[in-house]
């Protein structure tokens, strides 16, 4: 029953998971007139978007530092709940810089994340299915971001 429900997590969380990028791709489908609809710029949108995100994954950091206390005492297990805040900061600093170089701090909240998921997993805290997913997802997002804030800057 226990690898039924683990099986059910895993590919739940993997349909969220891809999901999850399409409002980083509605700047894309905008930009090559595919939709023209939205009362604001679907490059705001996403860019709020990745906040909420980065945000989200500041709350998934503070949630696997909690689980990490009740089964070892490493010192990555106290370092977390410090480390789970960095994520939450550059999404701060996202809401306070403007004119595109937003989407700047979006992409190294995001490789920061990518790196502390990588740590996470050698130190056997993520399975494996797990860290493939972020990893194509950080990939993804990433290479978006770059790609919006090379074209949305020089506008």
């Amino acid at each position: 029953m226990k690898n039924l429900m683990h099986t059910k997590i895993k590919y739940i969380s993997i349909i969220i998971g891809l999901l999850g990028i399409i409002p980083f791709g509605l700047p894309l489908i905008e930009k090559y007139g595919l939709i023209n609809f939205f009362e604001i710029k679907p490059i705001n949108f996403t860019i709020w978007y990745g906040i909420t995100i980065l945000s989200f994954l500041s709350g998934v950091y503070w949630g696997v530092s909690i689980n990490a206390l009740n089964k070892n005492n490493s010192n990555l297990s106290y370092l977390l709940p410090a480390l789970s805040i960095i994520p939450f900061s550059f999404a701060i600093v996202t809401v306070i810089v403007s004119s595109y170089l937003n989407i700047i701090f979006l992409v190294i909240g995001f490789l920061l994340c990518q790196i502390l998921d990588e740590n996470l997993f050698s130190h056997k805290f993520y399975f494996n299915w797990y860290i493939r997913l972020r990893r194509f997802l950080t990939v993804v997002v990433v290479t978006l971001m770059i790609y919006y804030y090379i074209v949305f800057s020089n506008v």
